[in-house]
């Protein structure tokens, strides 16, 4: 509902605009959808339902956390930085 009246707003005050300052801010809107579309969207490769990884990459990848880690302590910690 506020967007919608904040753009109708909007909408009345570029209505007081000459063509060229309208011109312009079309020139500079489209200028930024073109560039938007430009950018590239994240493209996950897809993982056959068999695949296994081999012992090399799993060895890269953290499997469990050690027992000695207090997992909900350490959560605490990080949520209480993010405070500061």
């Amino acid at each position: 509902m506020n967007t919608m009246v904040f753009l109708e707003d909007t909408l009345n005050q570029l209505q007081s605009f000459s063509t060229d300052e309208k011109q312009w801010l079309a020139d500079k809107l489209y200028e930024q959808i073109r560039e938007e579309k430009k950018k590239e969207k994240l493209v996950f490769p897809h993982i056959s339902k068999g695949y296994k990884p081999n012992r090399e990459v799993l060895d890269m990848v953290a499997d469990r956390l050690p027992v000695e880690i207090d997992v909900e302590a350490e959560q605490a910690k990080m949520w209480e930085e993010r405070t500061k």
